[in-house]
């Protein structure tokens, strides 16, 4: 059994996805998880139980359930510290064993019969395995009881601990995806992220009476430390089934129980802190037309140590972020979003939850965009970490771009983009950039695998806008909204969108940008200018393009520009202005990644 699993993991975590097997027939299991949880802050410990009901909507009979115990990577020997390590970095291998963190079964049964986790990456005991006691077949369910013991880690990263703070980011086993590639298992690594099922979650923490808590769902039991308005949710008794882990009707003298419900979800994060201010903002607003329109409800859980959380500041930035986005996408789904304040810095995204490490308008965009390019639209994260975190980044750089035209500041939304494609330009020019296509894990380092993903991703997407034209592209967003909410998509189901909209065959885009290393460096070999009878100048401009690829250019001579959209190596094109010129420019915007930007600028004589 450990060798079988062993062999088919490795396989699924290696081997890039091929085209073909993107087309192939799409399902989406059923996943079902009630859980209770008590957090003893004696031991920094917290018991779990959870029922988890899991149903094959595949064509194939399972005789294996993954699932992921993601806290296990914060730990020695585990594959994340081990990479960690191969970078010279030992933050997690030095762990003491009060300080790192753990996910240990105590109990799993299927169908009430004793099954025993198999571990097939040991020592990294971030994936498990449960052998079925019978063959899933298609259509059929299991119902899965797991008792675990979990801690955080001292040291934070995607979760963490200090003193009565706890971070709980990843804590509970988390099935993995079976989709049309298989079983989506991987040890969790510093270079990709998440995938995960959607399903329905029914969460009661037992805590400490003074604990403020902020989590994905809705409360609708218990008090979390703040005022919460009523939420429905579709699908969930107003009484929780019990699991018996929690004695009693009521929480014990000096305790509370607080249930959490969310529906079409694919994880579930939360966080506790007897400090945490708590802020928010009210369910409506008005139009222009002094219409009442309901908005999610949004809940800021901060320090009080941090004050630029604090005057609705991050809460306002949170709503402006969810209608800007909301409008660009599409409508957000959910009752509520809560953005809390977390002890690492950056942040980390839930459904219906962001974990901030600032009060930043920039971080909390991001964050609150990855609600649509993660949370509603769940592609697999370790895979194809562009669409997740390239889209995320091109789109909070767009709420950038288009707040600072607004504001008048055009000028500054030109250049918002020239710090990010600096950077991935140096990299360009001396062959480390890799392909947008690949798996996480398999970058050569932490800094190609951001730039790569975070960075080339969202200046690819920008390409496309500008390709496409901004209304086409904004078309398009929200027909990928519309026909993918609440599914698993792939890089090729966006594409494939874009070329329904535009009417564009877009295999050679994705060819040069997403699978390829291509080059395209556009230069300018000479621009010449004379005066024409009208009193306006006209300047000839020699074009040059070397590399493999291509996309159109604009070329810029003083006030007069034209867009260039052939393909020969060598183009002349001519371009009006009402004054001289003084020099010729292409891609005078930055639009285009091009590792040799000194070539792009010629004197007009």
């Amino acid at each position: 059994m450990n060798r079988r699993i062993a062999r088919t993991l490795l396989a699924l975590a290696l081997v890039p996805l091929p085209l073909a097997a993107q087309r192939a027939p799409r399902w989406q299991q059923g996943v079902d998880y009630r859980i209770e949880a008590r957090l003893d802050e004696g031991s920094d410990v917290l018991r779990g139980r959870a029922r988890l009901r899991y149903t094959n909507r595949s064509p194939r009979r399972l005789d294996t359930l993954y699932l992921h115990q993601h806290l296990n990577a914060f730990r020695p020997n585990s594959a994340w510290a081990r990479r960690e390590a191969e970078y010279g970095e030992m933050r997690f291998q030095n762990l003491g064993p009060r300080e790192h963190a753990f996910e240990r079964f105590t109990a799993v049964q299927i169908d009430g019969r004793p099954v025993r986790p198999v571990y097939p990456l040991s020592p990294d005991s971030t994936v498990v395995a449960l052998p079925l006691p019978v063959a899933l077949r298609t259509g059929g369910s299991v119902t899965v009881w797991m008792d675990w013991d979990a801690r955080l880690s001292t040291l934070p990263r995607r979760q963490g601990r200090r003193g009565r703070h706890f971070d709980f980011a990843q804590w509970y086993p988390r099935v993995a995806v079976f989709d049309h590639t298989g079983w989506a298992t991987q040890p969790l690594l510093p270079q990709g992220e998440f995938y995960g099922e959607f399903g329905r979650y029914d969460v009661t923490l037992d805590l400490a009476a003074d604990q403020v808590v902020g989590a994905t769902g809705v409360a609708v039991e218990g008090n979390p430390g703040y005022a919460m308005p009523e939420a429905a949710q579709p699908g969930f008794a107003r009484t929780a089934e019990r699991l018996g882990l929690l004695p009693g009707t009521a929480a014990a003298t000096g305790r509370k129980r607080v249930r959490f419900v969310a529906a079409d979800v694919h994880h579930f994060g939360w966080a506790a802190d007897p400090r945490f201010q708590h802020e928010g903002v009210t369910r409506y607003s008005l139009n222009d037309a002094g219409q009442r329109s309901e908005l999610p409800a949004i809940h800021v859980l901060f320090l009080p140590e941090d004050t630029s959380w604090a005057g609705n500041r991050a809460a306002q930035r949170t709503l402006d972020a969810i209608q800007w986005v909301g409008s660009l996408i599409g409508p957000y789904p959910y009752p509520q979003l809560t953005n809390l304040h977390r002890l690492e810095s950056g942040g980390t995204e839930f459904p219906m939850l962001v974990m901030n490490g600032s009060a930043s308008e920039g971080l909390i965009v991001h964050e609150v965009t990855h609600q649509w390019l993660h949370g509603i639209l769940a592609n697999n994260e370790w895979r194809e970490g562009w669409l997740d975190e390239g889209f995320t980044s091109f789109v909070s750089t767009w709420y950038a771009e288009e707040k600072l035209r607004r504001s008048g500041n055009a000028q500054a939304a030109d250049t918002l983009w020239f710090g990010a494609m600096r950077s991935l330009e140096r990299l360009e020019r001396v062959d480390t950039a890799q392909a947008l296509s690949l798996p996480g894990a398999e970058y050569r380092s932490p800094r190609i695998y951001s730039a790569m993903t975070y960075t080339k991703g969202s200046a690819v997407l920008r390409m496309l806008r500008d390709y496409l034209g901004e209304p086409t592209f904004r078309r398009v967003l929200r027909r990928y909204y519309d026909q993918y909410r609440f599914r698993h998509v792939t890089g090729r189901d966006f594409f494939a969108v874009a070329e329904q909209v535009s009417g564009r065959d877009l295999d050679e885009f994705y060819a040069q940008w997403i699978e390829s290393t291509a080059r395209l460096d556009y230069s300018i070999a000479s621009a010449r200018t004379a005066r024409a009878a009208d009193g306006r100048w006209r300047t000839q401009v020699e074009l040059v393009r070397t590399g493999d690829a291509w996309m159109p250019v604009t070329v810029r001579a003083g006030d007069g520009e034209q867009r260039v959209t052939g393909r020969a190596r060598r183009q002349t094109v001519v371009i009006t202005s009402r004054e001289r010129p003084a020099e010729a420019v292409a891609d005078p915007n930055w639009v285009i990644v091009d590792p040799d930007r000194a070539n792009n600028r010629a004197p007009v004589r």
